[in-house]
């Protein structure tokens, strides 16, 4: 094949070196731009992941309520592996992070600042009591961290001053469970002389105020002042003797005991000790919730205490008599080695449910976010909403629906003051021998302890009001199990 020549009169020429650089220049160039716009393209075609709520748990795994805390923790997590298990939090994996409040107020406040300040979360299940609630209450206040607690109970936590809005719970305060209380022993029981003993801190005193509040307000007669005693301390005989103070002819018919069970082995175990000079010290013993443990119960009945635990009687929140607990059970054993959940753990787990839907509600996991939809989420309207039914909900929040959670400890519908409306009690007992486990004698269902008006219409009755807390305080007797 020959050569092709130029064209007559034209001279062959190659193009100019630079030319040719400046043209291979180019191409690198334009590449390049368009490589980089198909990714930003791709980069604002959807929007950025949400970041990941994060929630810390700070419950009494040490200290007087270690028997409540472990399985507190274990209802907790057991909502958080049932809502990743079903698409998390605006499409991301709950993160959790526990913590010890050792049943010591200083303690979790500074357990409440390590959530805060190292874990970054954005909402905190606890504290496991009122003391270290409230000894936290400046650090989640000044950081904007929600606390939703399952179990701290002093009516101190209904006050929006001193709580500023940023304190829930999914169980109710001490003016019911005082006015419960109260109301037993003086209507169903018949007692009318009773003396309160009472460890000092705000659950303590006032539980002891609000059940001397109501017993005295149907006609009972409170022995002397509620004995307020230091928590964890070796000798109790003193506060023994001031209890009983009166003597045999006029000493209290019974007792209301306000404590945990730290401070209450050692109570007992002196009370008993002191039987056969103090005869008189002979009354029946009623233990607030504090109190109301298997293992406790055991240790009061062993050989070096000695006390007839069938004689025992307790007062207690208790979650309503219904197949949403007993579902939830079944899920805590399936997932815990066929383990009994303790009492609060469903509130820990409906706690986590309450924040995971505020938060999908808000569209953000930040506390304020969380904050503002708390008490929208819990009800009484919207579609009703259970534990294990995350993808339901996350429908109807889709949807724009209305939320009203139902969990496993009862109905929420969290009020003014972000605590439950409504709230079940029990009276509890000890079985005889072989067995002597705790166990429900008599039931204060929700539809009951619910604002008096209210409760005289439903119950079609008359009903006594409570002149502090204007609930109704109807009976309702219960077959002897326990729930909770």
């Amino acid at each position: 094949m020959e050569e092709e020549k130029a064209p007559s009169g034209e001279i062959a020429k190659s193009a100019p070196k630079t030319r040719v650089l400046w043209i291979v220049i180019a191409v690198l160039v334009l590449t390049n731009v368009l490589t980089l716009a198909a990714g930003f393209a791709g980069v604002f075609s959807s929007a950025p992941a949400k970041p990941a709520l994060r929630i810390g748990t700070l419950l009494s795994l040490t200290g007087g309520l270690s028997p409540y805390g472990p399985s507190d923790t274990k209802g907790a997590k057991l909502a958080v592996a049932e809502i990743n298990a079903a698409g998390g939090v605006l499409g991301q994996p709950i993160q959790v992070f526990s913590e010890d409040d050792q049943t010591n107020s200083l303690a979790a406040a500074a357990a409440a600042t390590k959530l805060i300040t190292q874990n970054h979360v954005d909402a905190i299940v606890g504290a496991q009591f009122s003391g270290g609630s409230l000894s936290s209450l400046d650090t989640i206040i000044s950081n904007a961290v929600p606390m939703v607690s399952p179990s701290a109970t002093s009516v101190k936590l209904s006050d929006l001053t001193v709580t500023r809005g940023w304190f829930f719970r999914t169980i109710s305060s001490d003016a019911l469970q005082g006015a419960v209380a109260g109301s037993y022993l003086y209507t169903n029981s018949s007692f009318r002389y009773a003396g309160v003993l009472a460890i000092n801190n705000p659950y303590g005193v006032g539980l002891a105020n609000n059940f001397k509040a109501k017993f005295t307000s149907l006609g009972g007669t409170i022995n002397g002042t509620p004995v307020i005693i230091p928590e964890a301390q070796p000798d109790y005989t003193g506060a023994l003797n001031q209890l009983f103070t009166a003597g045999a002819s006029t000493a209290p018919q019974v007792v209301y005991f306000v404590g945990y069970p730290d401070t209450g082995l050692t109570v007992m175990k002196q009370w008993q000790a002191g039987l056969s000079t103090h005869p008189w010290w002979d009354r029946q013993w009623v233990f607030s919730e504090g109190l109301d443990s298997q293992d406790f119960i055991d240790s009061l009945r062993g050989a070096s205490v000695g006390v007839d635990v069938t004689k025992i009687w307790g007062t207690s929140p208790a979650a309503p008599n219904s197949t949403l607990y007993n579902a939830f059970v079944s899920r805590y054993k399936a997932q815990y080695m066929n383990e009994v959940p303790a009492l609060y753990a469903s509130h820990a787990y409906d706690a986590v449910y309450m924040i995971a839907l505020a938060a999908q509600k808000a569209g953000a996991v930040d506390g304020v976010s969380i904050r503002s939809q708390l008490r929208a989420v819990s009800g009484p309207n919207g579609t009703v909403i259970h534990g294990a039914e995350w993808p339901k909900a996350l429908a109807e929040l889709a949807a724009n629906h209305t939320i009203n959670w139902e969990g496993a400890s009862g109905s929420e519908n969290l009020n003014s003051t972000n605590d439950p409306g409504r709230g079940s009690y029990e009276i509890w007992s000890v079985s005889a021998a072989p067995n002597y486990q705790i166990y429900r004698v008599a039931y204060f269902g929700e539809s009951l302890v619910v604002p008096a008006a209210a409760a005289l219409q439903l119950v079609g009755q008359s009903a006594q009001a409570d002149h502090v807390n204007s609930f109704t305080t109807q009976l309702v007797a219960a077959a002897p199990f326990r729930l909770n």
